[in-house]
């Protein structure tokens, strides 16, 4: 989740967020002073929450899960906030998704970037982030992007979530393309938000990963 946002929750689960170091400025507790989520970035979806406000807490507030952890009674989901309702939300999603399309294509079709069968597949498909699809326009920039996988570190996310993770190979062995990593690595690190991932590492000598944090921004790529 991202360092800013602020998070929704019921008073016993953010008593338990702060207890664990969340700042109580990045906490909005739902209570009875509290007449719904909006105002914050994501919601706790605990059963408290799901009986406070039935269904309208997907129909109104807050329509994608971004990640859900459980099952039963002591499921909790995490969903994205709609500030705008769900109608809005949904037409965002959909021309956002447009624009990966688009953005993915450009991908595919620049000479710096090789892209592996899967990783294609989600490209052309606008499954991948924003964020992360204008970072590897950047890299490529740089240097040759070697792209093995795309991937979504949070268990239960709604299909339309996109992937918010890359695996960056190296272009070949041996130290120079180990170096050649650390110097894409030392480019992400010098990014600022909403370019700054969430984490992003060498894998031993031979892969980079990076990751964003959810949920992912819309509207960041303009206009199809």
């Amino acid at each position: 989740m991202a360092a800013s946002a602020i998070v929704a929750c019921d008073p016993a689960r953010c008593a338990a967020l702060h207890a664990d170091g969340l700042p109580a400025t990045r906490l909005l507790v739902l209570g009875t002073a509290t007449a719904d989520p909006l105002g914050s970035d994501v919601v706790v979806a605990t059963l408290a929450v799901r009986n406070q406000f039935g269904t309208r807490l997907q129909s109104v507030y807050a329509p994608v899960v971004i990640a859900s952890f459980g099952t039963g009674a002591g499921r909790i989901d995490i969903r994205a906030i709609a500030p705008d309702g769900t109608a809005a939300y949904e037409a965002a999603l959909a021309a956002d998704r447009r624009s990966r399309i688009s953005a993915g294509s450009q991908l595919l079709r620049n000479p710096r970037i090789i892209v592996a069968a899967d990783a294609r597949n989600a490209l052309s498909a606008g499954d991948v982030d924003p964020r992360l699809l204008m970072m590897l326009a950047a890299l490529a920039d740089q240097q040759q992007v070697r792209i093995t996988a795309f991937g979504d570190p949070s268990p239960g996310a709604s299909p339309v979530v996109p992937l918010r993770s890359v695996e960056i190979a190296a272009l070949g062995p041996g130290a120079e393309a180990e170096a050649s990593l650390r110097s894409l690595l030392s480019f992400i690190d010098a990014q600022r938000q909403p370019f700054q991932p969430l984490r992003a590492a060498l894998v031993g000598s031979s892969a980079l990963t990076v990751e964003y944090a959810a949920p992912s921004p819309l509207g960041l790529l303009g206009s199809p």
